[in-house]
């Protein structure tokens, strides 16, 4: 007791300084003669002073010892001092100016005789009356004596961890359960370290002779019980948990150890534990609420009703308590080490779910349910842009993030599917409701203050005010047209760019052209413009925009776009390239198409693509991957200015038929906007002149719905829609990005080593590490971090949907973001047009480092979720690995004789299978090494019996 206390105290001085000990029981004045008597032989670091009943004494003691300003290690012992008392004494400007030391001794035994005798011991010696500390440390000398021979004294210098190690590994004191003895030093061990109580005991131990693993179940479902209780914000309900209370803070703390040691070292002894304790607590698991329990889910029954409530939660609007549950435990910094969700890809999927759900209900909390501009303010336009920067955009990316991980992750196989697929429906009405809102109110300022905003933020101003500038400067400027780049996607673009050293990156809004379609805001983001204004050239038998009139020609198509361009910022050539086209070359490639150039464009149509078939959320992400490949690539060919902007934005809706809405004969309105001849009003509709948008060439009027809805076109609907007047649609990122060095070289190469791995949940699963292949230079500079993604080399048209991660690599932004030298676990999904079995491909897609792209050894099945667009290739023409066909996968002419037969006649028979294979014995080596075949070839095999002859079967192509 004494040397812990000393131990203590040490401390204490080292931290503090001058330290005030207020002893007001006077347990410690003995000690205190004892430590005057070190320090006085200069044994100790510290000086000591004692109050001894005489104020004046001790004030001559310290006269010298606690002068100056320097901090000096000193304790002064006050026995029979309070707070209040020594605030009547000379001493309290130094106890002022110290630091208060206390220390009970009921505390102190606890403390130090915690972990060294039983916690029973330390109750029963605490309940004698007198307690002293000569009497403590007598009876704890004691008591560790007696325990200092045999395995007691093995045990007492191995900690509790190593213990289960060794029981539940077959280590040498596994060997010696079954020594009566031995077994009776373990128990007493396992009472000391975790407080195990004779009833748990004999609750949970098997009547036969216990085994070693019968023993660490013991000790370790009591040390579960232990940090569930103290996890617990109430008192536990269990009578078995009762006396956990009761128990010394260091035995908890040890307890808490075992548990993490164990979901850590020996999971599946920890979920057969955990589950076989939850069996025994059948009271606490039918009281327990989420509210009531803690950051660690010790028991599975604590995920699953966390789980329920967090749905809970969302269903009345608690999106804040949903969320800080989800934020707890797949948030980007968790707090919860959840282990039921660390090898259940399925579990992580739901709680993904909550967090994207939470998460949009937040974003429409904070953003309000209106745009809050005054119809009578000046700038009107301008400030409801304003506050859709600041508020709106964010609710618009929370839910398309949460349409993303809706395609990708809610599948049958989750837990609490349907109230989970009913959440994120109920999430997709509130999100309808509050963008009807803003759009309404956005309309109303547009039919009062005009549609046309000032210039500057005008789409047709913006080459000739952004774009033109910038190529004015030596080198080449890159100016990025995306179809379909809404705001919020090039706020994204911008966080991920905007830490780039040696870099100025600005994004502002603009307000895209009516009405928010390709023909008109990609022409206008060419220099079209006069004097403010557009001159139209309209088809009259279709009503639809053609293209405008600029000089001696119609911008109307890539090709115009491209000369009116030219023509504005001049330069030897001015490369129109695709975004494809840029991302499958190099920066050599590259470097040569822009040397002569002043401006190059750089064209994307995939997000608009993607969405008009219907496959937007799961193609957005990629389409950002490529942009900022893209950029990387054309930085390192030399180019250091950059422009990304789009030609509108667009809306997300589901059931959108349900809400269309009637305009005339449906013939003639497009999805978002009607042109008439006439200015005629109709209920839930804007109009604007166009004239009234400075549009030349052509008379009439333009209308709207004047909320999300489309109009009733009688053509199937569509959750992919733009062409109105709302502000998803309307407000456009112009994004500029300038660099003051050129791009630095590539450090190193990396590797990817991958292979097939059991998949889970209708997901399939990798097993993957990345890998240094050569470093070129010091490691200062390299990533930590590399970004993968997956594609599809063989077979067009599979959509590759990326779920969850295990191991040290996360999913963000639409790439796997894997830590260098780590394995990891990637779980996905393949869908496509018909049922396949493809290749994939992992890939480095940002263009950031040197990674040599990796094919796995193994096909995975296409599920099939639409009707295909074109002819898909055969299998036989497939690529394998390194571009090798999946026939040379094979090993040899045997086996590749049974897959060719199969590919081209559906079914194999044993005995032909055994002609082919070169007799029996080649058949035996045939269905040993089956399954690993199978990976390899593009179609599905499977093995039937029929009338006693078994026989191998194609499935699908």
């Amino acid at each position: 007791m004494s040397e812990s206390l000393e131990a203590d105290l040490r401390s204490w001085v080292r931290r503090q300084g001058v330290v005030v000990w207020l002893d007001q029981a006077g347990h410690y004045g003995g000690f205190v003669d004892r430590l005057q008597v070190l320090c006085d032989a200069g044994a100790l670091p510290y000086e000591v002073r004692a109050f001894r009943g005489s104020h004046l004494a001790l004030m001559m003691a310290l006269d010298g010892a606690a002068a100056g300003t320097e901090r000096v290690p000193l304790v002064i012992h006050l026995p029979g001092f309070t707070e209040e008392t020594v605030r009547q004494t000379p001493l309290f400007e130094l106890y002022a100016a110290g630091v208060r030391y206390r220390k009970a001794l009921d505390t102190l035994v606890t403390e130090a005789a915690a972990g060294r005798v039983r916690p029973d011991q330390i109750a029963s010696f605490k309940a004698q009356p007198d307690m002293t500390l000569a009497g403590a440390d007598a009876w704890l000398s004691a008591l560790l004596d007696d325990a200092e021979e045999g395995i007691g004294a093995q045990l007492q210098a191995m900690k509790p961890t190593a213990v289960f190690d060794d029981l539940l590994t077959g280590g040498c004191l596994a060997g010696r359960i079954g020594k009566l003895d031995d077994e009776d030093a373990l128990w007493e061990r396992f009472g000391v370290w975790v407080g195990l109580p004779g009833f748990w005991r004999d609750t949970t131990l098997p009547p036969s002779r216990p085994r070693a693993e019968d023993m660490a179940f013991v000790a370790a479902s009591w040390a579960l019980c232990v940090e569930y209780v103290d996890d617990l914000k109430r008192a536990p309900i269990s009578q078995h948990l009762a006396c956990v209370a009761d128990l010394p803070r260091p035995v908890i703390e040890t307890c808490r150890a075992v548990a993490a040691h164990l979901r850590g070292r020996h999971a599946g002894f920890y979920q057969r534990t955990a589950d076989e304790t939850e069996a025994l607590l059948a009271d606490e698991v039918e009281a327990a609420r989420a509210e009531d329990l803690g950051k660690v889910d010790t028991f599975r029954f604590e995920e699953d009703k966390v789980l329920k409530a967090a749905l809970a939660a969302l269903d009345r609007g608690a999106y804040d308590l949903a969320g800080d549950w989800s934020d707890m435990r797949v948030g980007p910094k968790p707090t919860s080490t959840s282990f039921w969700l660390r090898d259940d890809p399925t579990r992580q999927s739901a709680w993904q779910l909550v967090s994207a759900a939470a998460h949009l209900g937040q974003t429409i909390a904070r953003a309000g349910e209106r745009i809050g501009v005054g119809t009578s303010n000046g700038g009107a336009l301008e400030a409801a842009v304003g506050a859709y920067v600041e508020r709106g955009a964010a609710v618009d990316q929370a839910h398309r993030q949460l349409e993303q991980r809706r395609m990708a992750l809610l599948y049958p196989q989750l837990p609490e599917f349907e109230p989970l697929r009913t959440r994120l429906d109920e999430m997709r009405r509130a999100w309808r409701m509050w963008a009807d809102a803003w759009a309404r109110e956005f309309n109303a300022l547009c039919q009062t203050h005009g549609f046309l905003a000032g210039a500057s933020q005008q789409q047709r101003m913006l080459f000739d005010e952004v774009v033109k500038p910038l190529t004015q400067e030596a080198g080449t400027t890159a100016y990025f047209v995306v179809d379909a780049l809404r705001f919020e996607m090039g706020e994204e673009l911008y966080r991920q760019i905007v830490g780039t050293p040696a870099t100025t990156v600005l994004l502002k809004p603009r307000l895209a052209e009516l009405p928010t379609v390709t023909e008109v805001g990609m022409n206008v983001l060419a220099p079209v413009e006069k004097n403010g204004r557009l001159h139209v050239s309209m088809a009259s038998d279709t009503g639809k925009v053609q293209g405008f009139q600029t000089g001696e020609f119609r911008v109307s198509d890539p090709e115009t776009r491209k000369r009116a361009m030219h023509d504005r910022v001049g330069g030897g050539t001015c490369p129109w390239l695709t975004l494809e086209e840029v991302v499958s070359r190099d920066s050599t490639s590259l470097k040569r198409s822009v040397a002569q150039a002043r401006l190059v464009v750089v064209h994307s149509q995939e997000i608009d693509n993607a969405g008009e078939k219907g496959v937007g959320p799961a193609v957005f992400d990629h389409v950002m991957q490529k942009l900022r490949a893209a950029w990387h690539l054309l930085r390192d060919a030399g180019v250091r200015r950059f422009v990304f902007t789009s030609d509108h934005g667009f809306l997300l809706l589901e059931d959108s038929a349900a809400s269309a809405q009637a305009h005339g004969r449906r013939i003639d309105p497009q999805r978002r906007h009607v042109f008439s001849p006439v200015a005629a009003d109709h209920t839930g509709e804007a109009r604007v002149a166009l004239a009234d948008l400075s549009y030349e060439g052509v008379n009439g009027h333009l209308m709207f719905p004047e909320t999300t809805a489309i109009f009733d076109t009688g053509r199937r609907p569509m959750s992919f829609v733009h062409g109105g007047n709302s502000l998803q649609e309307r407000v456009i990122p112009v994004l500029t990005v300038v660099h003051r060095t050129a791009s630095g070289g590539s450090s190193g190469q990396y590797g990817i080593k991958a292979e097939a791995s059991e998949g889970v949940a209708g997901m399939h699963c990798i097993e993957a590490k990345v890998e240094v292949l050569t470093q070129r230079s010091l490691d200062f500079g390299s990533p930590k971090d590399i970004e993968l993604a997956l594609r599809v080399p063989d077979v067009e048209g599979v959509q590759v949907e990326l779920c969850q991660t295990r191991g040290k690599a996360r999913i963000a932004g639409g790439v796997v973001v894997a830590t260098v030298g780590e394995r990891f676990e990637l779980f996905f999904r393949l869908s496509g047009a018909v049922d396949a079995r493809t290749l994939i491909e992992i890939h480095h897609p940002s263009a950031v480092a040197d990674v040599v792209p990796c094919v796995p050894d193994a096909r995975f099945a296409v599920m099939a979720t639409r009707a295909p667009a074109s002819p898909l290739p055969t299998p036989a023409a497939g690529i394998g690995t390194g571009n090798v066909s999946w026939m040379e996968q094979l090993p040899d002419s045997g086996v590749r004789q049974v897959f060719e037969h199969l590919a081209a006649h559906g079914t194999v028979t044993e005995n032909e299978a055994a002609a082919m294979l070169g007799g029996p014995r080649g058949l035996r080596r045939f269905a040993l090494r089956f399954e690993g075949y199978a990976q390899k070839v593009p179609f599905g095999v499977r093995i039937d019996v029929v009338a006693g002859v078994k026989r191998y079967v194609r499935e699908g192509n």
